[in-house]
């Protein structure tokens, strides 16, 4: 049901540490656990971004097939 991305590389040298990204890989249940009942709540919301950005990994994903998938 989650998706965990790993940064495309790790630079040791650097103080700063990428933590990897978590989606939701569902869109359906993103907008079931937000409580959004309809396309004009998902469209005022803040998170409507993030759901666009899973929908749109996800079928990445689905049409590439990659063995493994970074951001």
């Amino acid at each position: 049901m989650m998706r965990v991305l790993p940064p495309w590389f790790e630079n040791l040298s650097k103080r700063q540490v990428k933590a990897p990204k978590i989606y939701i890989r569902d869109t359906g249940i993103l907008h079931a656990l937000l409580e959004l009942a309809s396309l004009a709540e998902l469209q005022a919301h803040p998170k409507l971004g993030a759901s666009w950005e899973g929908f749109g990994l996800e079928q990445g994903v689905a049409a590439f097939n990659p063995a493994s998938a970074y951001f």
